[in-house]
Protein backbone atom coordinates (compact mmCIF):
# COMPACT_ATOMS: atom_id res chain seq x y z
CA UNK A 1 0.00 0.00 0.00
CA UNK A 2 1.05 3.44 -0.56
CA UNK A 3 2.10 6.33 1.35
CA UNK A 4 2.15 9.68 -0.90
CA UNK A 5 4.00 12.43 1.36
CA UNK A 6 2.65 16.16 0.00
CA UNK A 7 5.26 17.84 -0.62
CA UNK A 8 4.01 21.53 0.50
CA UNK A 9 6.94 23.54 0.08
CA UNK A 10 6.88 24.84 3.65
CA UNK A 11 10.49 26.05 5.35
CA UNK A 12 11.67 26.37 8.34
CA UNK A 13 12.43 30.41 9.90
CA UNK A 14 14.80 31.30 10.50
CA UNK A 15 17.08 28.39 8.88
CA UNK A 16 15.18 28.13 5.80
CA UNK A 17 15.30 24.69 5.09
CA UNK A 18 12.91 22.47 3.48
CA UNK A 19 10.62 21.39 6.93
CA UNK A 20 11.81 17.50 5.76
CA UNK A 21 15.03 18.82 6.98
CA UNK A 22 14.49 19.79 10.31
CA UNK A 23 16.71 18.15 13.16
CA UNK A 24 14.45 15.66 15.11
CA UNK A 25 15.07 13.00 17.52
CA UNK A 26 18.91 12.82 16.00
CA UNK A 27 17.10 12.92 12.56
CA UNK A 28 15.67 14.61 9.94
CA UNK A 29 11.54 14.93 9.95
CA UNK A 30 11.69 13.47 6.20
CA UNK A 31 13.21 10.78 7.52
CA UNK A 32 11.72 9.74 10.72
CA UNK A 33 8.10 10.04 9.48
CA UNK A 34 9.31 7.86 6.42
CA UNK A 35 10.34 4.99 8.47
CA UNK A 36 7.52 4.77 10.53
CA UNK A 37 5.44 4.62 7.57
CA UNK A 38 7.71 1.96 6.03
CA UNK A 39 7.14 0.30 9.67
CA UNK A 40 3.66 0.24 9.19
CA UNK A 41 4.21 -1.53 6.03
CA UNK A 42 3.10 1.12 3.75
CA UNK A 43 5.36 2.42 0.65
CA UNK A 44 6.65 6.17 1.23
CA UNK A 45 6.23 7.86 -2.14
CA UNK A 46 6.22 11.68 -3.86
CA UNK A 47 2.20 12.59 -4.32
CA UNK A 48 1.34 12.27 -7.71
CA UNK A 49 0.44 14.68 -10.18
CA UNK A 50 -3.26 15.13 -10.35
CA UNK A 51 -5.33 12.88 -11.89
CA UNK A 52 -2.93 9.95 -11.26
CA UNK A 53 -3.95 8.49 -7.81
CA UNK A 54 -4.29 4.83 -7.46
CA UNK A 55 -7.51 3.63 -8.66
CA UNK A 56 -9.44 0.71 -6.34
CA UNK A 57 -6.80 0.72 -4.04
CA UNK A 58 -6.17 1.70 -0.43
CA UNK A 59 -3.46 4.52 0.57
CA UNK A 60 -2.20 7.05 2.73
CA UNK A 61 -2.38 11.02 2.58
CA UNK A 62 -0.22 13.22 4.44
CA UNK A 63 2.03 16.55 4.33
CA UNK A 64 5.39 16.75 4.96
CA UNK A 65 4.72 19.45 7.44
CA UNK A 66 3.28 16.39 9.46
CA UNK A 67 4.55 14.03 12.71
CA UNK A 68 2.74 10.61 13.33
CA UNK A 69 4.42 8.33 15.73
CA UNK A 70 4.99 4.27 14.91
CA UNK A 71 2.40 3.35 17.05
CA UNK A 72 0.04 5.79 16.22
CA UNK A 73 0.24 5.75 12.72
CA UNK A 74 -0.51 1.92 13.35
CA UNK A 75 -3.11 1.93 15.76
CA UNK A 76 -4.96 4.61 12.98
CA UNK A 77 -4.45 1.99 10.42
CA UNK A 78 -5.60 -0.92 12.16
CA UNK A 79 -8.83 1.29 13.00
CA UNK A 80 -9.06 1.94 9.77
CA UNK A 81 -9.34 -1.17 8.26
CA UNK A 82 -12.80 -1.94 9.86
CA UNK A 83 -14.09 1.39 8.69
CA UNK A 84 -16.27 1.47 5.33
CA UNK A 85 -14.61 2.88 2.04
CA UNK A 86 -14.15 6.23 2.19
CA UNK A 87 -11.95 9.18 3.71
CA UNK A 88 -10.62 9.03 7.11
CA UNK A 89 -8.68 11.39 9.46
CA UNK A 90 -6.44 10.97 12.00
CA UNK A 91 -7.56 12.51 15.48
CA UNK A 92 -6.37 12.57 19.00
CA UNK A 93 -8.20 12.70 22.09
CA UNK A 94 -7.78 15.28 23.90
CA UNK A 95 -4.71 15.60 26.51
CA UNK A 96 -0.81 16.42 27.33
CA UNK A 97 -0.34 14.02 23.98
CA UNK A 98 -2.72 16.13 22.03
CA UNK A 99 -1.87 19.25 23.39
CA UNK A 100 1.74 19.44 24.30
CA UNK A 101 2.88 20.94 20.70
CA UNK A 102 -0.18 22.64 19.83
CA UNK A 103 -0.09 26.24 20.16
CA UNK A 104 0.16 27.66 16.30
CA UNK A 105 -0.04 24.60 14.49
CA UNK A 106 -3.35 25.17 11.89
CA UNK A 107 -5.72 22.81 13.47
CA UNK A 108 -9.64 22.95 13.91
CA UNK A 109 -10.33 21.91 17.68
CA UNK A 110 -13.61 24.31 17.53
CA UNK A 111 -15.55 21.71 15.59
CA UNK A 112 -15.63 19.31 18.20
CA UNK A 113 -13.28 20.46 21.09
CA UNK A 114 -12.77 16.73 22.63
CA UNK A 115 -10.25 15.94 19.78
CA UNK A 116 -7.36 16.99 17.95
CA UNK A 117 -7.65 16.33 14.31
CA UNK A 118 -3.96 16.05 12.20
CA UNK A 119 -3.93 16.27 8.66
CA UNK A 120 -3.29 11.94 8.25
CA UNK A 121 -5.86 10.85 5.48
CA UNK A 122 -7.09 7.17 4.80
CA UNK A 123 -8.55 6.92 1.43
CA UNK A 124 -10.05 3.22 0.72
CA UNK A 125 -12.47 2.02 -2.24
CA UNK A 126 -12.84 4.29 -5.54
CA UNK A 127 -12.58 7.62 -4.49
CA UNK A 128 -11.59 9.90 -6.89
CA UNK A 129 -9.20 12.99 -5.30
CA UNK A 130 -9.70 15.98 -6.79
CA UNK A 131 -6.77 18.98 -5.90
CA UNK A 132 -3.81 19.71 -7.53
CA UNK A 133 -1.98 21.69 -4.77
CA UNK A 134 -1.95 20.90 -1.37
CA UNK A 135 -4.20 23.52 -0.09
CA UNK A 136 -7.04 22.41 -2.20
CA UNK A 137 -6.52 18.49 -1.45
CA UNK A 138 -6.39 19.11 1.99
CA UNK A 139 -9.91 21.15 1.94
CA UNK A 140 -11.04 18.24 -0.34
CA UNK A 141 -10.03 15.29 1.72
CA UNK A 142 -11.41 17.49 5.00
CA UNK A 143 -15.21 17.94 3.58
CA UNK A 144 -14.89 14.12 2.85
CA UNK A 145 -13.66 12.53 5.78
CA UNK A 146 -15.01 11.46 8.73
CA UNK A 147 -12.67 10.92 11.97
CA UNK A 148 -10.63 7.90 13.81
CA UNK A 149 -10.36 9.12 17.28
CA UNK A 150 -7.07 7.27 19.06
CA UNK A 151 -6.80 8.02 23.28
CA UNK A 152 -3.22 7.79 23.72
CA UNK A 153 -3.73 8.06 27.16
CA UNK A 154 -2.74 10.36 30.18
CA UNK A 155 0.57 9.18 30.95
CA UNK A 156 3.04 12.04 31.84
CA UNK A 157 6.19 13.14 33.67
CA UNK A 158 5.11 16.31 35.41
CA UNK A 159 8.21 19.17 35.56
CA UNK A 160 8.72 21.87 37.48
CA UNK A 161 9.21 25.08 35.52
CA UNK A 162 11.37 28.09 37.04
CA UNK A 163 9.59 31.64 37.21
CA UNK A 164 10.38 34.30 39.17
CA UNK A 165 8.13 34.60 41.77
CA UNK A 166 4.32 33.07 42.29
CA UNK A 167 2.61 30.87 41.73
CA UNK A 168 4.75 27.94 40.80
CA UNK A 169 4.63 26.33 37.37
CA UNK A 170 4.61 22.60 36.28
CA UNK A 171 3.99 21.37 32.88
CA UNK A 172 2.67 17.78 32.22
CA UNK A 173 5.24 16.13 29.38
CA UNK A 174 2.93 13.03 27.71
CA UNK A 175 5.30 10.35 28.10
CA UNK A 176 2.82 8.16 25.29
CA UNK A 177 3.87 6.23 22.49
CA UNK A 178 0.93 7.69 20.18
CA UNK A 179 1.76 11.07 19.29
CA UNK A 180 1.32 13.44 16.26
CA UNK A 181 2.03 16.97 15.44
CA UNK A 182 2.45 20.01 12.39
CA UNK A 183 5.58 21.29 12.14
CA UNK A 184 5.55 24.21 10.72
CA UNK A 185 7.28 26.54 13.61
CA UNK A 186 10.81 26.37 15.61
CA UNK A 187 8.35 25.96 18.29
CA UNK A 188 7.11 23.17 17.13
CA UNK A 189 10.52 21.62 17.02
CA UNK A 190 11.87 22.34 19.97
CA UNK A 191 8.47 20.65 21.97
CA UNK A 192 8.71 17.64 19.52
CA UNK A 193 11.86 17.24 20.68
CA UNK A 194 11.67 17.54 24.11
CA UNK A 195 9.82 13.99 23.38
CA UNK A 196 11.64 12.23 20.95
CA UNK A 197 14.50 11.11 23.60
CA UNK A 198 12.13 8.71 25.19
CA UNK A 199 9.66 7.86 22.54
CA UNK A 200 12.64 6.44 20.75
CA UNK A 201 13.60 4.68 23.72
CA UNK A 202 10.17 2.91 24.56
CA UNK A 203 10.02 2.21 20.34
CA UNK A 204 13.12 0.30 20.87
CA UNK A 205 12.18 -1.65 23.95
CA UNK A 206 9.05 -2.38 22.44
CA UNK A 207 10.43 -4.70 20.46
CA UNK A 208 13.14 -5.90 22.86
CA UNK A 209 13.09 -9.07 24.66
CA UNK A 210 14.13 -6.78 27.83
CA UNK A 211 10.09 -6.10 28.00
CA UNK A 212 8.66 -8.95 27.90
CA UNK A 213 11.30 -10.47 30.21
CA UNK A 214 10.04 -6.89 32.63
CA UNK A 215 6.42 -7.84 32.28
CA UNK A 216 6.75 -11.05 33.44
CA UNK A 217 8.62 -9.68 36.57
CA UNK A 218 5.45 -7.85 37.69
CA UNK A 219 6.61 -4.43 36.98
CA UNK A 220 3.42 -1.87 36.57
CA UNK A 221 4.95 -0.19 34.02
CA UNK A 222 8.18 -1.84 32.54
CA UNK A 223 8.61 1.40 30.45
CA UNK A 224 9.68 3.37 33.50
CA UNK A 225 12.77 0.61 34.28
CA UNK A 226 13.44 0.16 30.80
CA UNK A 227 13.54 4.16 29.91
CA UNK A 228 16.35 4.77 32.44
CA UNK A 229 18.89 2.14 30.08
CA UNK A 230 20.71 3.49 27.75
CA UNK A 231 21.53 3.08 23.77
CA UNK A 232 25.35 3.27 23.43
CA UNK A 233 26.76 3.39 19.93
CA UNK A 234 29.80 2.25 18.66
CA UNK A 235 33.13 3.95 20.28
CA UNK A 236 32.08 5.84 22.89
CA UNK A 237 34.52 6.88 25.30
CA UNK A 238 32.70 7.55 28.63
CA UNK A 239 34.57 9.24 31.69
CA UNK A 240 34.16 6.34 34.90
CA UNK A 241 32.77 10.09 36.26
CA UNK A 242 30.36 10.62 33.99
CA UNK A 243 26.56 9.58 34.24
CA UNK A 244 23.98 9.01 31.50
CA UNK A 245 20.52 8.02 32.07
CA UNK A 246 17.87 7.32 29.73
CA UNK A 247 19.55 8.51 26.84
CA UNK A 248 20.87 7.24 23.20
CA UNK A 249 24.67 8.61 22.37
CA UNK A 250 25.76 7.93 18.71
CA UNK A 251 28.98 6.21 17.58
CA UNK A 252 31.82 8.32 18.94
CA UNK A 253 30.30 10.20 21.14
CA UNK A 254 33.18 11.52 23.85
CA UNK A 255 31.92 12.18 27.64
CA UNK A 256 34.34 13.93 30.07
CA UNK A 257 34.62 13.73 33.49
CA UNK A 258 31.40 14.73 36.03
CA UNK A 259 29.73 15.08 32.35
CA UNK A 260 26.11 14.23 32.48
CA UNK A 261 23.74 13.52 29.85
CA UNK A 262 19.93 12.66 30.94
CA UNK A 263 16.80 11.92 28.61
CA UNK A 264 19.10 13.40 25.48
CA UNK A 265 19.98 12.06 22.06
CA UNK A 266 23.17 13.02 21.39
CA UNK A 267 24.69 12.35 17.61
CA UNK A 268 27.56 10.97 16.13
CA UNK A 269 30.95 12.67 16.85
CA UNK A 270 29.41 14.66 20.06
CA UNK A 271 32.06 15.63 22.75
CA UNK A 272 30.38 16.94 26.38
CA UNK A 273 33.19 18.69 28.41
CA UNK A 274 33.96 17.77 31.88
CA UNK A 275 30.99 18.80 34.50
CA UNK A 276 28.72 19.67 31.48
CA UNK A 277 24.88 18.59 31.74
CA UNK A 278 22.61 17.99 29.13
CA UNK A 279 18.91 17.50 30.39
CA UNK A 280 15.71 16.57 28.05
CA UNK A 281 18.00 18.22 24.64
CA UNK A 282 18.78 16.91 21.08
CA UNK A 283 22.50 17.33 19.78
CA UNK A 284 23.46 17.01 16.46
CA UNK A 285 26.48 15.32 14.93
CA UNK A 286 30.01 16.76 15.88
CA UNK A 287 28.86 19.28 18.53
CA UNK A 288 30.89 20.16 21.34
CA UNK A 289 30.99 21.62 24.45
CA UNK A 290 33.33 23.75 26.45
CA UNK A 291 33.71 22.62 30.21
CA UNK A 292 31.49 23.56 32.69
CA UNK A 293 28.02 24.60 30.67
CA UNK A 294 24.09 23.37 31.17
CA UNK A 295 21.25 22.91 28.84
CA UNK A 296 18.11 22.32 29.63
CA UNK A 297 15.45 21.06 26.81
CA UNK A 298 17.69 22.65 23.70
CA UNK A 299 18.02 21.27 20.51
CA UNK A 300 21.36 21.86 18.56
CA UNK A 301 21.97 21.35 14.83
CA UNK A 302 25.16 19.58 14.12
CA UNK A 303 28.65 20.88 13.89
CA UNK A 304 28.23 23.85 16.79
CA UNK A 305 30.24 25.24 19.40
CA UNK A 306 28.20 25.00 22.72
CA UNK A 307 29.37 27.31 25.61
CA UNK A 308 27.09 28.39 28.65
CA UNK A 309 26.16 28.83 32.56
CA UNK A 310 22.74 27.49 31.25
CA UNK A 311 20.64 27.60 28.23
CA UNK A 312 16.61 26.18 28.39
CA UNK A 313 14.46 25.57 25.55
CA UNK A 314 16.52 27.01 22.32
CA UNK A 315 17.28 25.96 19.19
CA UNK A 316 20.14 26.70 17.95
CA UNK A 317 21.43 26.25 13.65
CA UNK A 318 24.74 24.10 12.35
CA UNK A 319 28.21 25.65 12.50
CA UNK A 320 26.76 28.03 15.47
CA UNK A 321 29.51 29.06 18.26
CA UNK A 322 27.73 29.72 21.71
CA UNK A 323 29.61 31.72 24.25
CA UNK A 324 29.14 32.02 27.73
CA UNK A 325 28.13 35.79 27.55
CA UNK A 326 24.98 35.00 25.61
CA UNK A 327 21.67 34.73 27.69
CA UNK A 328 18.63 33.67 25.82
CA UNK A 329 16.30 34.66 29.03
CA UNK A 330 13.18 32.21 29.18
CA UNK A 331 11.61 32.98 32.01
CA UNK A 332 8.03 35.66 31.56
CA UNK A 333 6.99 37.62 34.24
CA UNK A 334 4.09 39.03 33.67
CA UNK A 335 2.67 37.36 30.25
CA UNK A 336 3.57 33.61 28.72
CA UNK A 337 5.85 34.02 25.66
CA UNK A 338 4.88 35.26 22.15
CA UNK A 339 6.41 34.35 19.09
CA UNK A 340 7.11 35.61 15.42
CA UNK A 341 4.66 34.02 13.28
CA UNK A 342 3.21 34.88 9.91
CA UNK A 343 3.85 38.68 10.47
CA UNK A 344 2.51 39.03 13.78
CA UNK A 345 3.09 38.34 17.46
CA UNK A 346 1.29 35.08 18.66
CA UNK A 347 0.77 33.86 22.05
CA UNK A 348 2.15 30.28 22.64
CA UNK A 349 1.14 29.66 26.45
CA UNK A 350 4.19 28.57 27.75
CA UNK A 351 5.95 30.08 30.81
CA UNK A 352 9.16 29.37 29.93
CA UNK A 353 10.58 29.55 26.11
CA UNK A 354 13.88 30.26 24.84
CA UNK A 355 15.03 31.48 21.48
CA UNK A 356 16.68 30.49 18.26
CA UNK A 357 19.38 31.10 16.27
CA UNK A 358 19.77 30.60 12.78
CA UNK A 359 22.95 28.54 11.14
CA UNK A 360 26.43 29.48 10.97
CA UNK A 361 26.09 32.15 13.87
CA UNK A 362 28.78 33.67 16.53
CA UNK A 363 26.68 34.85 19.18
CA UNK A 364 29.52 36.75 21.74
CA UNK A 365 29.78 37.95 24.63
CA UNK A 366 26.91 40.63 25.86
CA UNK A 367 24.04 39.49 23.78
CA UNK A 368 20.57 39.03 25.82
CA UNK A 369 17.60 38.01 23.85
CA UNK A 370 14.14 38.15 25.43
CA UNK A 371 12.03 35.13 25.07
CA UNK A 372 10.69 33.56 21.93
CA UNK A 373 12.86 36.02 19.46
CA UNK A 374 14.57 34.22 17.04
CA UNK A 375 18.31 35.27 15.56
CA UNK A 376 18.55 34.99 11.24
CA UNK A 377 21.54 33.15 9.91
CA UNK A 378 24.69 34.31 9.86
CA UNK A 379 24.35 36.52 12.72
CA UNK A 380 27.68 37.54 14.10
CA UNK A 381 27.16 39.78 17.70
CA UNK A 382 31.10 40.53 19.70
CA UNK A 383 31.63 43.04 22.22
CA UNK A 384 32.59 46.65 21.99
CA UNK A 385 35.86 47.38 22.61
CA UNK A 386 34.41 49.54 25.56
CA UNK A 387 33.33 46.78 26.97
CA UNK A 388 36.23 45.05 28.01
CA UNK A 389 38.86 46.44 30.89
CA UNK A 390 41.76 47.02 29.01
CA UNK A 391 43.26 49.76 31.27
CA UNK A 392 43.41 48.50 34.86
CA UNK A 393 44.97 50.57 38.19
CA UNK A 394 48.28 49.56 39.68
CA UNK A 395 47.07 50.35 42.88
CA UNK A 396 43.37 50.98 44.37
CA UNK A 397 42.56 53.92 46.52
CA UNK A 398 41.05 53.61 49.85
CA UNK A 399 36.91 54.70 49.82
CA UNK A 400 37.19 54.86 46.20
CA UNK A 401 34.80 53.57 43.90
CA UNK A 402 35.33 52.67 40.71
CA UNK A 403 33.82 51.98 37.29
CA UNK A 404 34.69 50.27 33.35
CA UNK A 405 34.17 53.16 31.66
CA UNK A 406 35.78 53.24 27.87
CA UNK A 407 38.09 50.25 28.04
CA UNK A 408 39.60 51.82 31.34
CA UNK A 409 38.56 50.90 34.68
CA UNK A 410 38.51 54.20 36.72
CA UNK A 411 37.50 56.45 39.98
CA UNK A 412 33.68 56.89 39.80
CA UNK A 413 33.98 60.38 40.27
CA UNK A 414 36.79 60.78 37.44
CA UNK A 415 34.34 59.11 34.77
CA UNK A 416 30.79 60.55 35.98
CA UNK A 417 31.70 64.25 37.49
CA UNK A 418 28.63 64.77 40.28
CA UNK A 419 27.26 61.46 40.29
CA UNK A 420 26.88 59.10 43.42
CA UNK A 421 24.76 56.60 44.75
CA UNK A 422 22.90 55.26 47.83
CA UNK A 423 24.11 51.88 47.15
CA UNK A 424 27.00 51.78 49.12
CA UNK A 425 27.83 52.87 52.14
CA UNK A 426 31.65 53.60 53.24
CA UNK A 427 32.51 53.60 57.17
CA UNK A 428 34.20 56.68 58.41
CA UNK A 429 37.72 56.65 58.60
CA UNK A 430 39.12 56.23 61.80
Amino acid sequence: MKAFRIHTGTKLKPFGDSINDALLGGLSLGITVSRALVDAGLEPELAPIEGRWPENQAFLVLPDTQFVSRACLKAFLQDCADKPKGVWRLALRRGPASDYCLPLQDVETEANPQHVPFDVFWVSGNTPIDGSSWPKLRDWLIERSRIVELDPGDEVEWIDEPRPGPPKQQIALPRSLILAAQVRHWVHLLWLNHLMPRLRLREHWAEHAFLAKAKTMGHKNPYDRLARLNIIGRGCDIHPTAYVEGSILGDGVRLGPFASVRDCVLGEGVEVGDHTHFLRCVVGANCHTLNDSTFIGCTFYPDSTLANIKIRHSVLGKKTFLTSGVIFWDECVDAPATVRDKGEERPTGRWNLGGCAGHNCLLGTRAIFTAGREVPNRTMIVMRPEEGATKIPTQAELHTLYVLHEGRIMPLHEALPGYSTDEIEFPEPP
